[in-house]
């Protein structure tokens, strides 16, 4: 009889098998990876995934929320300063420097669809969580009268800015790191200023 696993090891081995996924869909796509190439790079028989994940989509689901929990903690991890304008600079550094280090992941997040990605609560609230991350420093703009607006609706047109960025950074339209972080600055002080108060 097979010993039963304690929730540390589950959660352990769930992780290797979701770092090992991540890496897998960032080669050849999410369309172009099995179960069978998953377990087999971990070392493992394909019923031994089937343990722990229903299918790949779940597989997926779980690799996207691990990583949009990464970078929200990285963007509230930001958020330190008494002034709003520095944190929001401190906040657009952390977001440009998450997608930088693991451009794997930050693909995985934005740049794929999921269907029934709803069905999935550990994404749901992932991802609500980055967008709470991604918009918080903005309510603390418009509370301190430094810009005017509805801050879900400045922070998604912020977000919506740094992204286009970041993917052509990805993409080698903007390969430079200089030109990126030089960009991002000024396309933000731009923003700002139209939406000062």
């Amino acid at each position: 009889m097979r010993k039963a696993l304690t929730d540390d090891e589950i959660e352990t081995f769930r992780s290797r098998l979701c770092a090992v996924a991540e890496n897998l869909f960032a080669r050849h796509g999410v369309g172009g990876v099995t179960m069978r190439q998953i377990a087999r790079e971990l070392g493992y028989s394909q019923t031994a995934a089937y343990r722990y994940f229903a299918d790949k989509d779940e597989i997926l689901a779980a690799v996207r929320a691990a990583a949009f929990n990464r970078f929200a903690a990285r963007l509230d991890a930001a958020m330190h300063n008494a002034n709003p304008r520095a944190d929001a600079r401190a906040v657009g550094r952390a977001y440009l420097e998450f997608a930088i280090n693991e451009p794997d992941a930050y693909r995985l997040m934005f740049d794929v669809h999921q269907p029934d990605a709803s069905s999935y609560p550990d994404l749901v609230e992932a991802t609500h969580r980055a967008r709470a991350s991604m918009t918080r420093y903005v309510r603390a703009l418009v509370d301190a009268g430094e810009i005017a607006g509805d801050p879900e609706q400045m922070g998604m047109i912020f977000w919506s800015a740094a992204h286009g960025l970041v993917m052509n950074h990805l993409a080698g339209l903007i390969p430079d790191r200089g030109d990126l972080y030089g960009l991002h600055g000024a396309m933000m002080r731009l923003l700002l200023k139209g939406a000062a108060s």
